[in-house]
């Protein structure tokens, strides 16, 4: 349909917004709704941590840098993990060209604020975003501030699975289970030993006597 195509003859108006429905929901379940800040750790906040650092980096450069933009390309679903990491995602699939804006400004005191709009249509002007607990003009400290929680720390490592066992217990487990198999070879070699140390043609002579009465 975006593409100017022929659409199958099932697919009615009705059809097609169950499936922008479940397209908006799949979007807001993978990046939120459930644990949200944690999935932000480990999705959106890795790329905010970079805006975060080129925020710094500029607010502490010299009035003559040259860097003056910064733009990167993505596909919606990275836009849509930042916005989540951010909490300002309007649950729904950002269209193709949307754009989010961050902009840093130094005040008349000297301080930096950042403001944060959204471009999703190209007939209007962005739509200004505030990140909650915080008004749209943030303040650049206040900004990193709210943002702490969805920055990972060590990435890697906070990307593999918890485990709810601790190390102690876990070496007092393994060695129980090394002990118990220590034990069931050694009886297992004691009861071969005596089977091989037999010699052969042994026989019970007294059990023989008896079948013979």
């Amino acid at each position: 349909q975006a593409h100017k195509m022929d659409l199958p003859v099932w697919v009615t108006p009705d059809v097609m917004t169950q499936l922008k429905q479940l397209k908006d929901f799949g979007f807001e379940f993978l990046f939120g709704i459930h644990n949200r800040v944690e999935k932000a750790r480990l999705q959106g906040g890795v790329l905010l941590d970079h805006v975060r650092k080129k925020l710094i980096e500029a607010a502490n450069a010299s009035g003559h840098q040259n860097m003056k933009l910064l733009a990167y390309s993505a596909h919606d679903t990275t836009l849509v993990a930042l916005q989540m990491a951010l909490d300002v995602y309007n649950k729904i699939q950002a269209p193709y060209a949307s754009c989010h804006l961050f902009e840093l400004y130094q005040e008349d005191d000297g301080n930096f604020s950042v403001e944060m709009f959204f471009r999703n249509e190209s007939e209007k002007e962005p739509f200004p975003l505030t990140i909650p607990g915080c008004q749209h003009i943030c303040p650049l400290q206040r900004f990193l501030e709210l943002t702490d929680p969805v920055i990972p720390q060590d990435w890697e490592q906070e990307c593999q699975v918890a485990s709810s066992i601790r190390d102690t217990e876990l070496f007092v487990g393994l060695a129980v289970c090394g002990s118990i198999l220590l034990l069931l070879i050694i009886l297992l070699l004691t009861v071969l030993f005596r089977i091989q140390s037999q010699p052969p043609g042994y026989r019970h002579v007294s059990n023989e006597g008896e079948e013979q009465a």
